[in-house]
């Protein structure tokens, strides 16, 4: 695994973390909050589309 793909595998679990939180009705906390947007901008830093990071994701949203 390459420091790219490690970037967005990280970022994408963020971001199911902070999907799955919220489908359970809780609230990220501000911390938590902090950590996600700096790993997606890690991710969009290192020129990760967003679409690519669905690819690594739990949660990921059908394209159909």
């Amino acid at each position: 695994m390459d420091q790219r793909e490690h970037i967005a595998r990280q970022a994408a679990g963020v971001v199911d973390g902070a999907v799955e939180a919220y489908e359970r009705g809780e609230t990220l906390d501000p911390v938590d909050a902090a950590i996600a947007r700096t790993n997606l901008r890690a991710a969009l830093d290192a020129g990760i589309h967003p679409f690519e990071l669905d690819q690594y994701r739990r949660t990921a949203p059908d394209r159909d």
